[in-house]
């Protein structure tokens, strides 16, 4: 027996075979067509962590002749061990049986049964004969019923069938699984062999460890996304004393700025996209969701991020920590007025908060003679805003890349809740002020205290993400 487990995934022409190797293994390289017998070769994919292969599961070509099949296999009179070398020995001249005697190789080769079948349709005779060619093997084996359509009708009639002929049977669309739907198959491959489960168990404590790292991963990737959005500031010289070309000046380097802020944003949801091992996926999410537009556009903003209220909130807290300092500067001789007055300015302002560039720092130098122009500097953009509107645009990429199954080659798109479609949102109001403080700490180039904030923003994600996948 082979100490990496192996797994033919068979049954009859398009049921979904490749989509169960695709995405068990996540490959989205695995050949998927609408077009029934395009398999026609057994093709071996692995799991691997860290280069290591720790199970394989082999894509082969649909049942084509199982009646005929069973026929012969039911007169066979040879020793049961060597049944499906014999089957392969007799018929493999023979072209109508080419695809059959093909998917029973790895079967030969002591691999265990996978055996994929489409549970939206009715039971037929080609289905009972194909489970009892697979009984005859003799193999471990397991049904999965991948239903290609929401009819749930015939369901009990498969699962009656399986019960007779197979060790494990579970549903499992491959077109829509997640993470832990696939670790639910391993460990259930886990009981159809005795010997496989040491190995098995081993594939899933690794599959674990590795979810967790591409987890760290991604919550360091959103951070450094943060840091170095939050502290982006532009500087360039406009030609002479004309303020039309100063103007001009500044409104190139406004559009640099924002070009710059996405060039960020998609260096961050390649490293996401990277971690998933996708290849197909989409680099952008369908045009339809707010996290697929521009990240300056009005809608983006009246949608994700903080509400009204919350930003308010926090404005004002800004607002009045920078008055209290006022305050105490002064030794208490202005009776509060700075911190109150900051504060309510800071509140006002949260309500013109949701305006993509408001509170955009803007210096317009005057005209040095040295430099032959003006000096003019663009960002950092101080709004809390865009803080929280990147967080939940790198969030919801988070959660649509890490729950696309490897099958699925259709364009990316997800579903949002109405009103407030971030995450950002439902946060309690501790993690939003750590987050604040963060974006308050890189503003003031206090990179220090920003960089002591880092692990408990690091575990403040990495609990986000565990949220959002459940």
């Amino acid at each position: 027996m082979s100490e990496v487990p192996v797994f033919a995934v068979v049954g009859h022409p398009n049921e979904g075979k490749s989509s169960v190797v695709s995405t068990l293994t996540e490959d989205d390289r695995v050949p998927i067509s609408a077009v029934p017998g395009e398999t026609r070769q057994c093709t071996p994919y692995a799991i691997k962590v860290d280069g290591e292969t720790l199970v394989r599961f082999v894509d082969t070509p649909g049942f084509q002749m199982p009646l005929q099949t069973l026929r012969w296999m039911q007169q066979y009179g040879g020793p049961p061990e060597t049944l499906v070398a014999e089957f392969i020995r007799t018929h493999q001249g023979d072209p109508r049986f080419s695809d059959d005697c093909e998917l029973l190789r790895p079967v030969a080769k002591n691999a265990g049964i996978i055996y994929v079948v489409d549970g939206s349709r009715p039971l037929r005779p080609n289905d009972e004969a194909e489970m009892e060619i697979l009984r005859l093997t003799g193999r471990p084996r397991m049904a999965v019923i991948n239903s290609k359509a929401n009819e749930t009708a015939y369901l009990s009639e498969w699962k009656a069938a399986f019960a007779k002929t197979f060790n494990v049977n579970l549903q499992f669309n491959a077109h829509r699984a997640t993470f832990k739907e696939r670790i639910d198959l391993l460990q259930a491959l886990q009981h159809i062999e005795q010997d496989w489960g040491a190995a098995l168990a081993r594939v899933v404590a690794a599959l674990r460890d590795d979810w967790r790292g591409r987890l760290e991963a991604c919550a360091d990737a959103i951070l450094q996304l943060l840091e170095k959005a939050l502290r982006l500031s532009l500087s360039g010289t406009s030609e002479g004393e004309d303020p039309a070309a100063r103007d001009q000046q500044r409104d190139k380097l406004i559009a640099a700025f924002q070009e710059r802020l996405a060039r960020y944003e998609r260096d961050c949801r390649r490293d996401i996209r990277q971690r998933f091992l996708h290849n197909l996926f989409n680099a952008d999410l369908a045009a339809e969701t707010v996290a697929a537009q521009d990240l300056f556009s009005e809608e983006t903003w009246e949608v994700l991020g903080l509400t009204r209220k919350q930003l308010s909130l926090a404005l004002a807290g800004a607002g009045a920590t920078l008055g209290a300092a006022l305050d105490g500067a002064a030794a208490g001789l202005t009776f509060g007025v700075f911190t109150l007055g900051a504060g309510i300015a800071g509140g006002l302002a949260g309500w013109t908060g949701t305006r993509p560039l408001s509170r955009l720092k803007v210096d317009l130098g005057p005209f040095s003679r040295e430099l032959g122009g003006c000096r003019i500097q663009v960002g950092p953009l101080r709004n809390p805003q865009l803080m929280f509107v990147l967080l939940d645009r790198a969030l919801i990429y988070f959660q649509c890349a890490s729950n696309w199954a490897h099958a699925r080659r259709e364009e990316a798109a997800i579903n949002l809740p109405e009103g407030k479609k971030g995450v950002t949102a439902g946060w309690d109001g501790e993690r939003r002020r750590l987050f604040e403080k963060y974006q308050h700490y890189l503003q003031k180039g206090y990179l220090d205290k920003a960089g002591e904030l880092r692990p408990r923003l690091h575990q403040a994600l990495m609990q986000a993400m565990e949220e959002d996948l459940g």
